[in-house]
């Protein structure tokens, strides 16, 4: 097993093989090392972009079973946090940022959860995540968000759309790698309340993510600062655009359509990202990033568009090296895709999922900069 954190991209044998009953259970026992013996993050999440009536919406709901008992990076013993970023704003907004209000849940001290409130039944056709009261129900190819957490209550159910990309390699063999977990894309429906909102959303989009990770993945050793990492994906009918940035440097992507998939990355066809425009946010004090450039191009397949965010959440991720900024980016798409088959498509202010992580604070800041050793 390689410890660079970029080589495990290539290294990984990609699989499209369906999500099984059995991939939805705790993998906590799969890793190299026992759980008494090493620290482990294993998430479970659900994220969508809708419309609903007059307001655009996006959600990322994720739960993390968090163990310390290795180097320590999530903290001692068993643990637990949800997370929920929640953003809702006017379509009218489209194309401009503002300063828009937010649900966030999760990663403040008072809000980690002890080992115990977090809940996992294994039924014999569905595999409920339980993290206090935020459910998290797995019956592959289909996944429901039930329950509340901060002032939201969801009853969301989410259906694949295609076939699932097991980049993090299959839990089988999560200790070869000390990581192993899937992303599918997935159409989404169903009601998001809240004490300002009604929301019913009907053809909306999204993912389903399942990941494992051991200790050898420190979040702050694989993102130093001034590194940025980015996720960006939009679909539309059977088109899928995804762009991954998981450091300064290495960049992946992909086209789905139909049953085909063409990959770009970095050295693989040709790929450009770019920050177009900054807008500094009264709330963090920082200058976000608001509109990108982003082309893509490889094997017949042309992306050209540009991406415009008009909403944002964020959230801290304090760890025993440091603490990370994680900022969702409720945007849009316009421009074009060109596909092998001849289509092209044309996209005008659709709806976009744009996010980044940044390490903001390193825990051994001194008078000659960040030290690298960690915990």
């Amino acid at each position: 097993m390689s410890d660079d954190y970029s080589a495990k991209y290539t290294e990984i044998d990609h699989s499209v093989a369906p999500v099984t009953l059995e991939d939805e259970k705790s993998h906590f026992e799969s890793l190299a090392l026992p759980s008494e013996q090493t620290d482990i993050w294993e998430e479970t999440a659900l994220g969508v972009v809708a419309e609903s009536g007059d307001h655009d919406v996006l959600l990322w709901a994720a739960g993390y079973a968090l163990f310390g008992n290795g180097k320590g990076v999530w903290g001692p013993g068993a643990s637990a946090e949800r997370e929920v970023q929640l953003i809702v704003v006017p379509k009218s907004q489209r194309g401009t940022m503002t300063d828009n209000d937010f649900v966030r849940v999760g990663w403040t001290p008072t809000e980690r959860l002890r080992g115990e409130q977090l809940v996992i039944t294994e039924g014999s056709d569905e595999v409920t995540w339980d993290f206090d009261g935020l459910r998290f129900v797995a019956q592959p190819p289909q996944w429901r968000l039930e329950g509340a957490a901060g002032d939201a209550e969801f009853d969301l159910t989410y259906r694949t759309k295609g076939t699932p990309l097991w980049n993090w390699g299959p839990f089988s063999e999560a200790a070869e790698q000390d990581r192993a977990g899937y992303d599918v894309f997935v159409g989404v429906d169903g009601t998001i309340r809240t004490p300002a909102h009604e929301l019913e959303l009907t053809n909306g989009y999204g993912v389903r993510e399942h990941i494992i990770t051991g200790q050898s993945n420190d979040p702050i050793a694989n993102l130093p600062a001034p590194n940025w990492m980015w996720w960006l994906y939009s679909i539309k009918d059977d088109v899928k655009v995804n762009f991954f940035q998981p450091r300064d440097g290495l960049q992946l992507g992909f086209v789905k359509f139909a049953d085909q998939q063409v990959n770009i990355a970095t050295g693989l066809g040709d790929m450009d990202f770019a920050v177009t425009e900054k807008w500094e946010d009264p709330r963090t004090g920082k200058n976000l990033p608001v509109k990108w450039r982003l082309s893509m191009a490889n094997d017949g397949v042309k992306v050209d568009v540009e991406i415009a965010a008009h909403g944002r959440a964020y959230s801290h991720w304090p760890t025993a090296n440091g603490t990370r900024m994680y900022c969702y980016l409720l945007s849009t798409m316009t421009g074009t895709v060109d596909l092998p088959d001849g289509r092209t498509i044309e996209l005008d202010q659709h709806l976009t999922v744009n996010s980044f992580c940044r390490t903001i604070l390193t825990a051994r800041e001194t008078s000659q900069g960040a030290r690298g050793d960690m915990v």
